[in-house]
């Protein structure tokens, strides 16, 4: 087995998953090993532990033996993880660390081609999980960040137990209307059909990208994904077309207007697939765009997609700070793994990349 190894040493940039032992971690070693294989990568294991804060004077003389103890344990969880990969003719390397997980991640990262991590539970509203782990090192990470939630399971073939996406603003409100506008052209593979999905937000088997007036990086590295994954790629652009953002039906004024709201979101889609299908002749593209909030239509077409790819950054339809509105929102209720692009970083080689993953690998 190889020695762990210090994070300040040069390293072959490998897929970084981060382990705690629980159900989460385990979702995202699993998924992190088929990059790895997939794509012929190193995988960096790295599992932090956190130091009690002791007040008592009796305890603090204990720290040093609960920190050699921790470390020890940690390292041996990490040994267990790294001798299944090895198995599969993997090189490993494993980082055991006191400190906050996920900053420890975030300065892995910078020697990653992919960091993977496991999502801890499922909420629909946006900024209930702010500053966990996978928040963390999607908005910080050098890296592109996969997140992995857990499956929705359903006895049932023809319907998802995923339930609909309600209003991103809390509990108690309706929920969130949302409607296509215009797609580029009818989807050309068959899907399932679904008793509680409207077929206008079905998707099922294809990667999902978020799109706004400064995606073009983003899109690029989605169809890289997808023609990995040998899925097709959509398209989604959204903006909340109704007048002062309210749920009430439009003025007949706002109504004749909405050519023309929408006219800028729909050119560059146009311009984004065009772009796509020279880059990737043998990809199946496509777009859609939505009247309804950008975190609302991502997270309900999680539901279905096999993969769902955002920026961390976004103008116009998506909007947000540094993982900002949109992406945590999306993060938060998301039902299938999403790829959460740093806009910033993903320039020269980062703009390549060479893992993805699926829903049936999560």
């Amino acid at each position: 087995m190889t020695p762990p190894r210090d994070a300040s040493e040069p390293r072959t940039p490998a897929v970084l998953v981060g382990i705690d032992g629980s159900e989460d971690s385990e979702r995202a070693f699993r998924a992190g090993l088929r990059m790895a294989e997939r794509r012929g990568l190193p995988l960096r294991l790295v599992g932090t532990f956190a130091r009690p804060v002791v007040s008592d004077a009796y305890a603090i003389p204990l720290m040093g033996e609960f920190v050699e103890t921790a470390l020890k344990e940690t390292q041996k969880m990490l040994d267990g993880y790294a001798a299944q990969a090895e198995q599969s003719g993997i090189e490993v390397t494993t980082h055991a660390v006191e400190g906050d997980p996920g900053a420890t991640l975030v300065d892995e990262s910078r020697f990653a081609e992919l960091a993977v991590v496991g999502k801890r539970g499922r909420n629909r509203f946006a900024g209930r999980v702010l500053g966990s782990v996978s928040a963390k090192l999607s908005a910080h990470g050098g890296c592109p960040t996969l997140v992995i939630p857990a499956k929705w399971e359903s006895e049932s073939a023809e319907e998802l137990l995923a339930p609909s996406q309600e209003h991103p603003l809390g509990d108690g409100m309706a929920a969130e209307p949302l409607t296509q506008m215009e797609e580029s052209a009818p989807r050309e593979h068959s899907r399932r059909e679904f008793a509680n999905v409207a077929q206008e937000l079905n998707f099922d088997s294809e990667v999902v990208v978020g799109v706004d007036s400064s995606s073009g990086q983003v899109v690029d590295l989605a169809a890289q994904t997808a023609q990995l994954l040998e899925r097709p790629l959509t398209l989604v652009s959204a903006a909340p077309l109704n007048a002062k953002g309210h749920w009430y039906p439009n003025t007949v004024e706002h109504n004749l207007e909405l050519p023309n709201l929408r006219r800028p979101y729909i050119e560059n889609l146009q311009k984004l697939v065009l772009e796509v299908g020279e880059k990737f002749p043998a990809l199946s593209v496509r777009w859609q765009f939505f009247d309804g909030s950008p975190a609302g239509v991502l997270s309900e077409a999680s539901r279905t997609a096999e993969l769902v790819v955002i920026g961390t950054r976004g103008h116009g339809g998506f909007a947000g700070l540094l993982l900002g509105s949109v992406s945590q929102a999306v993060l938060n209720r998301s039902a299938c793994p999403v790829l959460v692009v740093p806009t910033s970083k993903v320039e020269g080689s980062r703009a390549k990349l060479r893992v993805g993953t699926t829903r049936s690998d999560a």
